[in-house]
Order: structure tokens, then C-alpha cells, then sequence
């Protein structure tokens, strides 16, 4: 077992931080970094051992800082051993689908900022058939939503632009936008062991059976409550199988 849940946090609440101002979603060290815990499956060892070289990047204070970044996002929350070890099947895959899927869930649940951006900006857009999204949007909604969270209103100019550029890349690096100048709203890839996980998830966080496919949390990947329901049912079959 990697690690040990006391007091597990299922999603954030209360005020927007600026904290994802200075990193993007980092998906390369992070898969990295879940690959090594694999191999050693001790953090402290698998911080040393990226710290030491096994990031590309070449200074040792921006490698610190990244492991910062990944151990808050990841960890932060105490999540019970089993999410971990799914983070780390996902991670093993070849391809990014799984892992970029199940972060976008997890990064956005213990936001309240990035949560809220994807839940009240991007999923509507989708709706509405409206692909494009800027950081103009993103500062729009900053400004619409300081009346409730009038610690935006404390920010900096600096850091409000540096956080919406940067809240937008971690949503394209999770998959759910594409583009760099230009971003585009597009459906993620979610492989059916991430909408497993989803299900596990929200019964351990005290969502009865019957609410689960109408929670939100589903239109992070732009999914509806039916499509919800058809991931739900197939588990369930599966699991009597």
C-alpha cells in the first residue's frame, strides 16, 4: 500500500486560490511521477529519486517545485490507497487517455476555481454548441463571480492573467480543451476503468446509487445523466458477472 487515508478530503470547498497561477497540468511529470511511485511505492522515495534527475527539467529548484505541485494535487487531498493505486494502473497505460481523464476529475474536485470554470463556463458552451474559449472568458467569469468570492478581488493583474492562461492549459492537458493560442472545447476520452473509478468515487463520498448518475461531477467529461446511467449499469452487470 502506498499510502494511508486518515482524514480523506473528498473535494475542496470555501474560497478560490490563485495557486494554480504559476503551473499548468504538468501531465508528462506527473505520469512520471506515478511510474516511479509504482517502482519504489514509498513517496519520499520517489520525490528523492525524480528530484535527482528523474525530471527532464535541468534546474533542481523548478524540479522541487513540480513535485511540490504533484504531491499537493495528488496527495493533498488524503485519498484512500485504492485511488491511488488506480492513478497508477492509469498511468501505466500506453496511452494518456486513461490518466488525462481521471486527473481532469481529481484536479477539478479539489479546486473550487478550476471546478467551478469547467461546471459554469466550459459545460455550458458545450451546450450552447460554443467551442471556443479564451482567457477574455475566463476573466469574465472572474469578474462575475467575485461577489461570491471577493477574494478575487485581491488579486493581483499579474496573477489574474497568469491564472486564467494557466487554468485553461491544465483543462487542455486533461484533455477536455485543445489548442494553444486558440483553445476549443472538445469531448475527452474517458476509457471505461475511469468511469469505474468515478462510481467507486462517489460511493465512498456518500452519493447514494440512485444520485450518482445525476451528479455533476460527470459534465466534467461533457457527459449527461444517461450516459452516466449506461456507465453505472455496466458495472454493475460486470460486477455480477
Amino acid at each position: 500500500m502506498v499510502v494511508q487515508s486518515f482524514d480523506t478530503i473528498w473535494r475542496a470547498t470555501g474560497p478560490y486560490l490563485p495557486t494554480n497561477s504559476s503551473k499548468a497540468g504538468l501531465f508528462d511529470e506527473t505520469r512520471q511521477f506515478l511510474r516511479v511511485l509504482d517502482e519504489r511505492r514509498d513517496l519520499e522515495a520517489t520525490r528523492l529519486a525524480l528530484l535527482d534527475g528523474g525530471l527532464l527539467q535541468r534546474s533542481r529548484f523548478t524540479r522541487m517545485t513540480i513535485l511540490q505541485f504533484i504531491k499537493r494535487r495528488l496527495f493533498g487531498w488524503q485519498p484512500p490507497a485504492w485511488v491511488v493505486d488506480d492513478l497508477i494502473a492509469f498511468a501505466r497505460d500506453p496511452s494518456p487517455d486513461a490518466l488525462q481523464a481521471a486527473l481532469l476529475l481529481h484536479v477539478c474536485r479539489q479546486d473550487t476555481l478550476l471546478y467551478d470554470l469547467a461546471q459554469k463556463v466550459i459545460v455550458p458552451r458545450w451546450q450552447e454548441e460554443q467551442r471556443e474559449i479564451s482567457r477574455s472568458d475566463v476573466q469574465r467569469f472572474l469578474d462575475e463571480a467575485a461577489s461570491g468570492h471577493p477574494e478575487v478581488e485581491t488579486w493581483t493583474h499579474a496573477t489574474r492573467e497568469k491564472l486564467a492562461g494557466n487554468l485553461l492549459s491544465i483543462l487542455r492537458d486533461y484533455g477536455l480543451l485543445r489548442g494553444s493560442a486558440q483553445k476549443q472545447i472538445v469531448e475527452p476520452t474517458v476509457p471505461s476503468p475511469v468511469a469505474e473509478h468515478l462510481i467507486r468515487l462517489l460511493l465512498a463520498e456518500g452519493i447514494s446509487p440512485a444520485e450518482i448518475p445525476h451528479h455533476p461531477d460527470w459534465r466534467l467529461w461533457l457527459w449527461d445523466a444517461e450516459r452516466a446511467a449506461l456507465a453505472q449499469r455496466a458495472m454493475t452487470q460486470e460486477g455480477r458477472s
